[in-house]
């Protein structure tokens, strides 16, 4: 069928993917090779170009229905967003909106809806698993076990890493996908040997061509391919280096943040163990020093007593003394409490 002209003019810039596959035909062999079915040629695709509100107004994702199937899509050439899920429930919701008439909600019976599939297509440079799965109950709060959780809305999103060998047969189902990927892929070899983006853009452009890869598709948009892409390279440059500046912001922060409050935490610990220690040993000096002066106590006691029982033999004072290890005076008062009484001590 005649391509197309590419419809530039909207609120949000549209990126090659979205431009490349916003067609019936190559959507109708996009859906092909993702969901494996064999629609036929003249199947009916209804494509639902989605406006992109969550990433700097690059318009990358569609919605297209064939079918019993609505196929929500979305690519990446940047690191994966672990909140797509919650992008594609809201595009869902605009979808159904567009494809049912609100009066049928309300009357009785079952409404038929076509089955969404919701897929990402990472096409980015960083190291991804082949296929990985995003479910919106991830981005869920904790809610308590009263909670009934069967009545919550799942989403779950299949992402391809169509840059994996093992999602080979996924491009070979489709050549305008393995198209995309290779213009991309050229792209950004020839960006990384130093050329600006628009120049790697060109020069992937002209090489698919000779080679024949989705060359009548090139053939004809080139210029506008040309100024979508390298404005997808310069913003993913862009992108990576406010990243790398802001984790590097982050990290400083934190670390001075991270002092502070090691330094006071460190004090703390540090009072609360100084506290403990010195009640430890605090209580076992003064165990120590208890038993130490109840020792002494015990001695004196004991010298007391012996006084007491030499009270009545004839002995010098001075042999009272030698054997008790006690004064003079404190015999006496051992002897004789009232100080009136105090006699002379014998000389024997």
């Amino acid at each position: 069928m005649p391509d197309e002209p590419l419809d530039l003019k909207r609120a949000f810039k549209s990126s090659f993917f979205a431009s490349l596959f916003n067609d019936q035909e190559r959507g109708l062999e996009l859906v092909n090779a993702i969901l494996d079915t064999n629609y036929p040629p003249d199947t009916k695709v209804t494509i639902q170009t989605l406006s992109d509100v969550f990433f700097m107004g690059i318009q990358n994702d569609l919605a297209l229905l064939a079918g019993d199937t609505v196929l929500f899509l979305g690519e990446h050439q940047s690191t994966i967003n672990r909140s797509i899920p919650v992008r594609f429930i809201s595009y869902y919701g605009r979808v159904l909106e567009r494809m049912v008439e609100r009066d049928r909600t309300y009357i009785p019976g079952i409404v038929d809806l076509p089955k969404p599939v919701f897929i990402v297509l990472y096409n980015g440079k960083d190291p991804y698993p082949a296929k990985s799965i995003l479910k919106l109950s991830d981005s869920y709060k904790k809610l308590g076990a009263h909670v009934v959780s069967e009545s919550f809305i799942e989403l779950a999103a299949l992402v391809y890493n169509i840059h994996s060998p093992e999602n080979a047969d996924l491009l070979g189902k489709s050549p305008y996908l393995y198209g995309y990927v290779e213009v991309v892929r050229r792209g950004r070899e020839y960006q990384a040997q130093g050329m600006t983006a628009l120049e790697a853009v060109k020069r992937a452009i002209q090489d698919c061509i000779q080679d024949g890869i989705i060359a009548d598709y090139l053939k004809k948009h080139a210029a506008e391919v040309e100024g979508m892409l390298s404005g997808e390279f310069n913003w993913e440059d862009a992108r990576r280096a406010l990243l790398a500046y802001g984790e590097e912001r982050g990290f400083q922060k934190g670390a001075r943040e991270g002092m502070a409050k090691g330094v006071e935490k460190g004090v703390q610990e540090g009072m609360e163990r100084g506290m403990e220690r010195g009640i430890v040993v605090g209580m076992e000096r003064g165990i120590v020093v208890g038993m130490e002066r109840g020792i002494v106590a015990g001695m004196e006691k004991e010298r007391q007593a012996l006084a007491l029982r030499l009270r009545g033999l004839p002995l010098d004072i001075s042999a009272v003394v030698s054997i008790t290890g006690l004064g003079e005076d404190e015999i006496r008062q051992l002897w004789y409490p009232l100080p009136d009484s105090t006699p002379e001590f014998p000389n024997i």
